[in-house]
């Protein structure tokens, strides 16, 4: 056998822990909804976590009455959050998210200066526009990262060993034609996801109740088709990140 080869057992699988993960959010809550469990454990495992967060979400309230408090319960929210993962949190706090050249610099040259192993993103047929168009410009920025200078990259070079789309209640991966996707195992996290959620996303409790539902169902479904209790999907993002590190 090669020097440099290894057995798998037969019911499980080696894993690679990346040094750092960084998570593109359109709104607070969406990184913990989508893929809070994932977070965690590889929090646990010992990679550093960078949750980036595109807008404020100023627009989720149910009732009219709640719209003037919800800033800064918002923030409220955010400072609890950054607290209970104790990983850094950026707010690039887009008022409106369009696919620009500004924006897109600047997600660039974030990935050059943080140099992740591994990205986290929402899919680019997401019906949510923010969600949608923030997969844009990170895929674009990716795309500067891993073959040109553009933006001030020279020397600055990186690609990412692993770019994922996440699953969303606004895309739900069996609707996308054609998609492969793999599972990570979240049974050990699964309950401090649910917890932390209901925790720290106060002002988003009315109008997320049926997402935190469609959680746990798909959460469920996800488990079920790894033999294992609950799981959360990613579909992979090989265009120009070939694939060197698989979430399990």
């Amino acid at each position: 056998m090669p020097e440099n080869s290894f057995l798998i057992c037969e019911d499980k699988l080696p894993v690679i822990i990346p040094k750092k993960v960084i998570v593109f959010a359109g709104h607070p809550d969406d990184e913990l909804i989508s893929c809070g469990g994932t977070i965690l454990k590889y929090q646990d495992l010992g990679s550093e976590i960078v949750i980036v967060i595109a807008t404020r979400g100023l627009g989720g309230y149910a009732k009219q009455r709640d719209k003037e408090t919800i800033s800064s319960q918002r923030e409220k929210e955010l400072d609890f959050i950054k607290e209970i993962l104790k990983c850094e949190i950026i707010e690039l706090n887009y008022s409106n998210l369009e696919r620009e050249r500004e924006k897109i610099a600047e997600i660039t040259n974030l990935i050059r200066d943080y140099k992740p192993q591994v990205i986290l993103l929402p899919h680019y047929t997401d019906f949510h526009r923010v969600h949608r168009n923030l997969s844009f410009v990170v895929r674009e920025a990716i795309y500067h990262c891993s073959t040109g200078k553009a933006y001030g990259g020279h020397g600055r070079e990186w690609k990412p060993y692993g770019v994922y789309y996440y699953e969303s209640p606004s895309c739900k991966f069996q609707y996308i034609e054609g998609s492969v996707f793999v599972i990570v195992d979240i049974t050990e996290t699964w309950e401090r996801k649910k917890e932390i959620f209901n925790r720290v996303y106060i002002s988003q409790k009315e109008v997320l109740e049926r997402v935190l539902d469609w959680a746990k169902d798909t959460a469920i479904l996800r488990g079920n088709e790894i033999n294992s209790e609950y799981g959360e999907a990613f579909m992979p993002e090989t265009t120009y990140t070939p694939l060197k590190i698989l979430l399990v």
